[in-house]
């Protein structure tokens, strides 16, 4: 069975915008991948829900000899075990993977590219904040939910939603976190669970200022687009994020202004990392010099693995959501990736509907979030994995943001895909000093321009 190895250790998730799935194979299970990875056989043609997941018909598993698929270098693996049970279960099958684009920008470019050569893909994985692009550029189908196994946690869906249309399928979904030293915070006196809320973070951070310690209180990194996500997933817990329900900028709402003088005060404990993980990630869990700091929850269980595996030299680590504004609630905007289907053919489409739904088979997804720790997607899967989540049982608050997760935006114009960094680029102004209340104007003021 094709197998994904597990957690990377921190040392090399740092080079990199999340850990990445390493190929491996394993002894334990079935060795043939059409039993490991099946999805339970119903025609795609059927219109009714069912405990099973779609299959192809007869008449078009017997048609199409050639799939192709288009996904970025880290989900690699992942699409192999696709791969495994497509060309397993129909013998004749070729399934070509093409997983060398770095990013999902990159991704579309490349699929973009293929097509004016003449060589079409029919399943591809985009980034959230993408799948707009798919829809309206590449041509993505629209997906129903009752070709899907009844263990798919449906609460999900909205997140592939374009124009109120089922675009992609969430594969891998992420939010936030904060993750903290608990030796730091005990000796400062810190109770951990005092870091839900802003007011709470910003007092922790004073008493670790004041405890002699020679560690920084707390770290933000910008760089990666967290600026604006931490920004977004602030004012979500108040119930208004930077996008209004019109899509229009909402820089300077309540919520907003409230955020935005947190990370002001956040700003005057000392610099804050311009990227998340060759630098947030190295101050916090090798140089010790950040008691907290933010990270994807994708890249938490391999950090925490890596802490954990230093013995005397390391220390205790912990982690929650990210905290929300005072008197808010957890609703944090999403980041991952959905997969799609380009192919026009209705027969291409039902044999890529079928490797869509062997991606999603529990076996995989169980597998996946053991290898970068994505909040999972199948039910089944989630209860596949308690040994994992009592070995890493900080990831366990995070089970419990499905349902109350945030589309991240998506920005219209021309220069809307122009917007994200931007934005952060007004976060770091405002964790240098410069006055919140006009920065977040300014940043008003570029996003309509920018959304035009």
């Amino acid at each position: 069975m094709i197998r994904i190895r597990r957690m990377l250790p921190l040392t090399v998730a740092v080079t990199m915008l999340t850990l990445t799935a390493c190929g491996g194979g394993g002894d334990s299970g079935p060795s043939n991948p059409a039993e490991s990875l099946r999805p339970t056989a119903r025609s795609a043609a059927a219109g009714v829900d069912n405990v099973a997941g779609a299959t192809a018909s007869p008449e078009c598993t017997a048609k199409v000899k050639t799939l192709r698929m288009a996904a970025v270098g880290t989900l690699n693996d992942v699409a192999k075990s696709g791969k495994a049970y497509m060309e397993k279960a129909h013998p004749g099958l070729t399934v070509d993977l093409n997983t060398s684009a770095p990013d999902y920008t990159a991704l579309v470019q490349q699929i973009s590219a293929d097509r004016s050569a003449g060589r079409s893909v029919d399943v591809a994985v985009a980034g959230f904040d993408l799948l707009p692009v798919f829809a309206r550029e590449l041509g993505a189908q629209e997906l129903s939910p009752r070709l899907l196994r009844a263990s798919y946690d449906q609460r999900l869906l909205g997140l592939g939603t374009v124009g109120g249309k089922l675009i992609g399928i969430p594969q891998q979904v992420s939010s936030l976190a904060l993750v903290y030293n608990l030796d730091v915070l005990t000796k400062a006196g810190v109770d951990p669970a005092t870091l839900s809320t802003t007011d709470g973070v910003i007092a922790a951070a004073d008493k670790i200022s004041a405890s002699g310690q020679d560690v920084q209180p707390i770290d933000l990194p910008t760089g990666q687009q967290f600026g604006q996500w931490i920004l977004n997933t602030l004012a979500s817990s108040k119930g208004t994020p930077i996008q209004d329900a019109a899509g229009r900028p909402a820089l300077t709402t309540p919520a907003a202004r409230e955020a935005a003088a947190f990370l002001a005060k956040v700003g005057t404990y000392g610099p804050h990392s311009a990227d998340p993980t060759q630098q947030g990630l190295l101050r916090f869990g090798i140089r010790k010099q950040t008691a907290m700091t933010a990270v994807t929850v994708a890249s938490l269980a391999g950090g925490l693995k890596f802490i954990a595996g230093q013995g005397a030299k390391g220390f205790r680590a912990g982690a929650i959501p990210f905290p929300t504004l005072p008197g808010g609630s957890q609703h944090p905007v999403a980041g991952g990736n959905a997969l799609s289907v380009l192919a026009t053919d209705r027969c291409q489409q039902e044999m890529a509907t079928e490797l869509i739904v062997s991606l999603l088979s529990p076996d995989v997804v169980a597998a996946s979030t053991e290898a970068l720790s994505y909040i999972p997607v199948d039910t089944q899967a989630a209860s596949q994995l308690g040994s994992f989540y009592d070995t890493y049982p900080q990831l366990k608050p995070f089970l419990a943001l499905t349902g109350s997760l945030v589309k991240a935006p998506v920005w219209s114009g021309a220069r809307g895909g122009e917007l994200p960094t931007a934005l952060s680029d007004q976060v770091v102004r405002i964790l240098k000093g410069e006055d919140p209340a006009k920065t977040l104007a300014a940043a008003q003021a570029e996003a309509v321009e920018l959304t035009r």
